[in-house]
């Protein structure tokens, strides 16, 4: 019996590897001729910001150098509850640019940013809602990309490519990197197929027509985008992914950081109400389903170093030749993704002892969700933080 029950676990861990591996693969190596536009689609750029004294003019050089009509597009920094010169710094950039804004609020929800990003389109004037962290890099093309998305009325939203810009900076970043690296091409072989795409809370383009059908973003949750994703698969609306818009963010270099963030992403797939994916019935429904599972069946992992103690010689061997399969799949798309972005390939081959601390938040994050413990959105911690650049 016991037996039996580890096989299916190993079974379904080993088939749920192997669907993501393969997702992975699709979106490195799909390379779509997308167009540009410079059509009169205006935006409004959102920017939330806590603290980011030292990555906010990053980010204000490369929305204000944008290769799109500066008159068709306005950016909102919606600061709160800053300690450092967040404030400042995006004050001495709207007194020398028309169309930046800076707003200060006092942070009230569980969700400061879903708080920030709710007034900010109360506010906003543009047809479509950009979101960006401070600490995104978005390249100087991404608002003409996105704007040719936007031509058809039945797009309701686009979310660009993510690749990580501090891969290097530490041991830990770079297997945060390579872990941040294979979900965002899944996500890309996901939409290559026509699977579910989740928004990822930064370099994500909303029309606005369709963001107040949906009543906004959701101040009570620990994970906002996915959240709001799931409002908009439920609704019948079509979220694109474009590989051609892309921007660079930083990863978590430092364990706390790394660990409160990781928990925090991890409990919010698990928070969401699944009677969401009831009014749909569709494949893109199951492969929402698929990646809402990821916590529990991260769990599931850990059995599979069980089976060895239990099960039969005959069992093993099929168990053996499933999970070999699917771990040398695994590792040779890990590794491609590696020499891409200039980590290391070793640390591809390393990377499965950084799988069982991804286990171990994971068991977290569901035993916190299970206690009902209280919820708590923290900022992520910035690389550089404190490596103020010059604002002009």
């Amino acid at each position: 019996m016991i037996e039996d029950i580890l096989l299916t676990f190993s079974v379904l861990v080993s088939s749920w590897t192997t669907y993501n591996s393969l997702m992975a693969f699709l979106g490195f190596t799909w390379r779509p001729v997308e167009e540009r536009s410079r059509d009169k689609v205006t935006f409004s750029l959102v920017v939330p910001a806590k603290d980011e004294e030292g990555v906010l003019p990053r980010l204000m050089e490369s929305l204000l150098n944008q290769d799109y009509d500066r008159s068709k597009y306005e950016i909102l920094v919606v600061e709160s509850g800053s300690t450092d010169r967040t404030l400042e710094v995006c004050r001495k950039y709207e007194m020398n640019y028309i169309n930046v804004r800076c707003y200060h609020l006092k942070r009230r929800a569980v969700n400061g940013k879903s708080e920030a990003l709710n007034f900010a389109t109360s506010v906003s004037r543009g047809e479509i809602i950009g979101v960006f962290d401070a600490d995104s890099m978005p390249r100087l093309d991404v608002l003409s990309y996105a704007a040719a998305k936007f031509k058809d009325p039945n797009v309701a939203a686009v979310q660009g490519r993510l690749i990580p810009i501090n891969v290097r900076d530490s041991i830990l970043a770079r297997f945060a990197s390579l872990e941040e690296l294979l979900s965002e091409y899944s996500l890309g072989g996901r939409a290559r197929l026509g699977g579910f795409v989740s928004l990822e809370g930064t370099c994500m383009f909303l029309r606005r027509e369709a963001l107040v059908k949906l009543g906004g973003w959701k101040e009570d949750t620990l994970t906002e985008d996915f959240e709001l994703s799931l409002r908009a698969l439920s609704s019948g609306l079509n979220i694109l992914y474009s590989p051609s818009i892309v921007a660079r963010r930083e990863v978590t270099a430092k364990f706390k950081g790394l660990v409160k963030q990781r928990l925090r992403w991890y409990r919010g797939k698990l928070e969401v109400d699944l009677s969401l994916l009831k009014a749909r019935g569709d494949l893109r429904a199951l492969d929402a389903l698929v990646t809402l599972a990821t916590p529990m069946i991260m769990v599931l992992y850990v059995t599979t170093y069980f089976l060895p103690m239990v099960a039969s010689f005959h069992v093993l061997e099929e168990a053996s030749v499933l999970t070999g399969i699917s771990t040398l799949f695994t590792l040779l798309v890990t590794i491609l993704i590696s020499r891409r972005h200039l980590i290391e390939p070793f640390y591809g081959l390393l990377s499965y002892l950084y799988v069982n601390m991804v286990i171990a938040i994971n068991v977290a994050a569901i035993f916190m969700e299970v206690t009902r413990r209280p919820k708590v959105w923290t900022k992520t911690e910035r690389a550089y933080q404190h490596k103020l650049n010059p604002v002009r």
